[in-house]
């Protein structure tokens, strides 16, 4: 038994621990599952009636610093995906879609800038593509990037440009390489 002044230190001392260790579980889960941006009109539906698709995310390294490159959606059938840069995934209804979407390049500690940055890169020829497909119900589709840079590929001032496909789960390719590629204009 514990009684007075001691008592109330030990619960004190054992709750306060126990707190932060359940905040820093919760924060954490929030933060690492993202939902998807429901890209259809209507109720939530269950996910074998629609497809997913997911922007691919790259490591860069430079340096010191760590930094997580991402392709991202910019729209979908022409309608814009507002806060974009928020989603690294869109739900869709089955059938045919165009689907706008943007290499997006981590600025570390200059995050202010990510809604400009959005809408230079989704309105580049050189850094986004609109791939037209036929989405299947239930399927998860990989938009992947290959950035091409001119110098130093660490350098994200030295992009050229970006290509693009789409992968299903199974690693079928859906839209080729060559679909997906930058052509500059002549």
């Amino acid at each position: 038994m514990c009684s007075g002044f001691k008592c109330s230190q030990f619960k004190v001392a054992y709750v306060k621990p126990v707190f932060l260790l359940g905040l820093s579980l919760l924060l954490t889960a929030c933060l690492g599952a993202a939902l998807p941006f429901k890209a259809y009109i209507g109720e939530q539906r269950d996910s074998h009636r629609l497809a997913l698709f997911e922007g691919e995310v790259y490591t860069r390294n430079v340096w010191i610093n760590r930094y997580q490159d991402s392709v991202r959606f910019y729209s979908v059938d022409d309608n814009t995906i507002s806060m974009s840069e928020n989603y690294a995934s869109i739900q869709v209804e089955p059938g045919f879609h165009d689907i706008r979407v943007y290499f997006s390049w981590d600025m570390g500690s200059e995050r202010g800038l990510a809604p400009a940055l959005v809408n230079y890169a989704a309105s580049r020829e050189t850094t986004s593509r609109t791939p037209r497909l036929n989405a299947l119900a239930g399927s998860v589709y990989r938009v992947r990037g290959e950035p091409v840079f001119e110098g130093d590929g660490r350098d994200i001032t030295s992009l050229a440009y970006v290509n693009f496909w789409i992968e299903d789960d199974r690693g079928n390719i859906i839209v080729s390489k060559e679909d997906g590629k930058y052509i500059p204009a002549l």
